[in-house]
């Protein structure tokens, strides 16, 4: 029996060794240092987000982008070395500013506020340039929810000059469905348990839906500021994106080629 277990090892090492220098000839993306499978991160960053109106009058009022914050949870999976896809559960602010002059004598500013909850599945495609950076681009469907926010208006010398009130229904769509798109840089990083990854993305989203609520645009709910917002048209948001992330790609601590390749047979006897 132990010969037999002697020459299975020898045999394996032999193998696992052979395997090992073909995949660690140069330009090929499967190295041995280069553990495929899923990838469990988080990633961070800041949106700015802006709101876009198909109203003429109110397309034309100068509005502002604002900053807000971004997070997600993700999980990607690859299909091949060009192929992934990585849903994600992202937490994020949107919302626009309006700065203007009522009447050519009242100061109107306006801040919309939004936060949001959503589900993503990005679709990523790798540009495999070498075993450790890949750029990449990516597309994602979103769909989203509102969960809070905040509505601030001033307007010095008018009947209101100011009001500060949370978002809700009746002022503000929660429902948010839309996409994204755009580019990254991923560096994986080999370490002797896991793999270390690396991401940086840029992108922009946009949302397909009117922000405005039905209750506004039915008149039973008056609108924040009721001098620029008066139901016409439709309210847009969309924004840029720039997040950090980070993953991480676990080992198998069992590693069939590692355990034979580790085993020094004792002297067989014949």
């Amino acid at each position: 029996m132990k010969k037999l277990f002697a020459i299975v090892a020898l045999l394996a090492t032999t193998m696992c060794n052979s395997l090992l220098a073909q995949n660690n000839l140069p330009g090929n993306l499967n190295a041995a240092k280069s553990r495929k499978g899923p990838v469990i991160g988080v990633k961070g960053g800041v949106n700015f987000p802006r709101l876009y109106y198909t109203n003429p009058h109110l397309s034309d009022l100068p509005h502002d982008f604002i900053l807000g914050l971004s997070g997600s949870v993700f999980v990607e999976i690859p299909f091949n070395n060009r192929l992934a896809i990585a849903p994600e559960v992202n937490y994020q602010q949107r919302g626009g500013a309006t700065s203007y002059v009522y009447e050519t004598q009242y100061d109107v500013n306006y801040r919309l506020d939004a936060e949001y909850v959503s589900l993503r599945l990005p679709f990523i495609f790798y540009i495999p340039i070498s075993q450790t950076f890949r750029p990449y681009l990516f597309a994602a469907p979103e769909a989203a929810y509102a969960i809070g926010g905040r509505i601030a208006l001033t307007q010095p010398g008018l009947d209101i000059e100011s009001s500060n009130i949370n978002v809700s229904a009746a002022n503000y769509n929660p429902i948010y469905l839309g996409a994204l798109g755009g580019a990254g840089l991923r560096a994986d990083l080999p370490l002797p348990n896991f793999t270390l990854v690396l991401k940086a993305e840029a992108a922009v989203n946009y949302g397909f839906l009117d922000t405005f609520s039905e209750s506004e645009h039915q008149e039973t709910a008056t609108s924040t500021n009721i001098h620029a917002y008066n139901q016409q048209g439709t309210r847009h948001s969309a924004g840029l994106e720039l997040q950090l992330g980070i993953g991480l790609i676990p080992g198998k601590k069992d590693d069939v080629c590692t355990h034979f390749n580790g085993y020094a047979p004792r002297h067989i006897r014949y």
